[in-house]
C-alpha cells in the first residue's frame, strides 16, 4: 500500500469537491476544514496514521461542555456510542471539547471516492443531528433519558461546506 498515494487521493476529494481545506501538512498527513449542517458548523480534521495505517477523521463541535454538565454528556455519549456500529463520541475531561471520531483501517486497500464520501457525509450528519441533544443539556432542564426518548425521526439533511470558519475553533483540540 502506498500511504502517500492514498493521502494524494484524499487532498484531491476535497480539490474535485471545491471543498476548501485550511490547514494541510503532507509530511504528518493532516488536513482541517470546516462543513456547516442544519444545527451546527464543525471543524472537520483529517489524518492518516502511516503507523497504524488508519485513515481519521473528526467532527469537532463549536462549543465546549462546561464542568459542571460534562457528567450529563459523559452519560449521554456512553448511550450513544453503545448503538453505533462505526465511529465513536468523544469528550475531552480536561478542556470539555467535544468530537465524533469515524476511523477505517486503510491496510491493503485503494482509495475508494465512495467510501470515503459516505464516511464523510455520515459523519456530518451524524454530528449534527446530536448537536440539539447536547445543547438540551448544557442549556435545558432536562435529563439524559428525557434527551434520548426525542421521537422526532431524524432526517437526511443538505449540509454546506464551510469556508471562513476558522475563529470558531481552537488549535489545541486536534487530535485530543
Amino acid at each position: 500500500m502506498n500511504l502517500k498515494l492514498y493521502w494524494e487521493n484524499v487532498l484531491e476529494y476535497f480539490e474535485e469537491e471545491e471543498w476548501p481545506l485550511y490547514e494541510v501538512d503532507n509530511e504528518n498527513k493532516t488536513a482541517v476544514t470546516y462543513v456547516r449542517g442544519d444545527n451546527a458548523t464543525f471543524r472537520l480534521f483529517v489524518w492518516l496514521d502511516g503507523e497504524s495505517k488508519v485513515l481519521n477523521l473528526a467532527w469537532y463541535y463549536p462549543s465546549n461542555i462546561p464542568a459542571n454538565k460534562r457528567h450529563l454528556i459523559l452519560d449521554l455519549l456512553n448511550r450513544l456510542n453503545y448503538r453505533f456500529i462505526m465511529g465513536k463520541l468523544v469528550m475531552n475531561p480536561e478542556s470539555g471539547g467535544l468530537a465524533l471520531r469515524i476511523s477505517v483501517s486503510v491496510d491493503g486497500t485503494r482509495f475508494s471516492v465512495g467510501q470515503f464520501d459516505s464516511s464523510i457525509n455520515w459523519g456530518i450528519w451524524l454530528a449534527d443531528e446530536f448537536y440539539p441533544k447536547f445543547m438540551s443539556l448544557i442549556y435545558g432542564d432536562y435529563t439524559v433519558d428525557e434527551v434520548l426518548e426525542d421521537k422526532a425521526k431524524p432526517q437526511l439533511r443538505l449540509v454546506e461546506k464551510a469556508e471562513e470558519q476558522g475563529e470558531l475553533f481552537e488549535e489545541d483540540e486536534a487530535r485530543t
